[in-house]
């Protein structure tokens, strides 16, 4: 009856993992195909094995995007949750909302909660965190993708998916710009002498065309095609003071254009208030050094849709969301 029964299980195990292998190929060959836009991986866990390690903007979720009859603290790990996408330019899709009511239309995703929520980012898995490549293949498309304060050119994804949100990877594709982020971390011991407590980055963000046709970006005075994005490691919640780019359009004056191989470089000064913060349940705003020591943070940059009256000018405007690696203040880039 013991071997019968170990018999029973050993063959119950093979048939829900044949269930699962039939699931996930059903998924590759009838499932809706989108593209998603990596970000960058904290290389602290680096590459192991014939697989690249992926990161999305949607594995980590202001509250602030979580509709729900409930607040967002009350998802505990593992709690089942739907993200909602929206399409954006060249079949890159980017997150809508995020709700634990399965969505009845629409492209979704089916994630988990990472562990229970608490401060102002809620963190997710979606089961398409690991791809995996021909063997050797892994190590050339790390390099490719970049690391640290060195060019980083996010992969984009394909994705199969189903009609219960579960996704399927397919293939990839390079995105057409990439992103460098450094700090001058000499400026505030020249300044202010060591031993000081530490001051706002300096940050020198550089887009580059990395494909072989001219694209276009944005830039202003106020440099409103970038924002920041707390990373939530201390439990608190952060929002970006200055709310004088939230009605911000594109203007023509704007625009830039840059052949292939070209660069953009621009500094940013997060000392100053247009990069102060605010963080919940503490009466004004300061800046990352004063208010967000111990936080890390990811400059975003993301530029307006093109008005009517700009999409001649615009014609090349790359469009999206493109993350930075994480800095804190004490001049770690991850």
């Amino acid at each position: 009856m013991r071997k019968l029964f170990i018999v029973l299980l050993v063959l119950g195990q093979i048939v829900i993992l044949a269930f699962m292998a039939g699931e996930r190929e059903w998924i590759r060959v009838s499932g809706e195909r989108v593209y998603l836009r990596t970000a960058p991986i904290d290389p602290r866990d680096p590459f192991r094995g014939d697989f690249v390690r992926l990161s999305y903007s949607l594995n980590s979720v202001d509250v602030s995007r979580f509709r729900s009859s409930t607040p967002a603290s009350s998802l505990k790990r593992d709690a089942k949750v739907y993200a909602v996408l929206a399409p954006s330019a060249m079949g890159v899709y980017q997150l809508d909302y995020l709700t634990d009511r399965k969505p009845s239309s629409g492209v979704f995703l089916l994630g988990r909660v990472n562990r229970d929520v608490s401060g102002g980012q809620i963190q997710l898995r979606y089961g398409i965190e690991q791809y995996f490549v021909q063997q050797g293949r892994g190590v050339e498309i790390e390099d490719k993708r970049g690391a640290g304060n060195a060019l980083q050119i996010p992969m984009e994804v394909e994705l199969a998916v189903g009609s219960r949100g579960q996704a399927v990877l397919v293939a990839y594709r390079w995105s057409r710009i990439g992103i460098r982020l450094e700090q001058n971390t000499e400026l505030a011991t020249e300044e202010r002498g060591e031993g000081a407590p530490p001051r706002s980055p300096l940050l020198i963000v550089t887009l580059k065309n990395v494909s072989d046709a001219p694209l276009q970006i944005v830039d202003n005075e106020l440099h409103c095609g970038f924002s920041l994005q707390a990373e939530g490691d201390t439990g608190r919640r952060y929002t970006m003071a200055d709310t004088r780019c939230s009605t911000y359009k594109l203007q023509a004056s704007d625009v830039l254009t840059l052949a292939p191989n070209e660069e953009y470089r621009v500094e940013l000064d997060t000392a100053l208030p247009r990069w102060y913060v605010l963080q919940d349940g503490v009466t004004g705003s300061a800046s990352l050094a004063a208010a967000a020591p111990n936080e890390r943070f990811r400059m975003i940059y993301r530029p307006p849709l093109p008005a009517a009256d700009t999409e001649g000018v615009a014609a090349m405007l790359w469009q999206g969301e493109l993350a930075s690696p994480a800095f804190n203040v004490r001049g770690r880039i991850d």
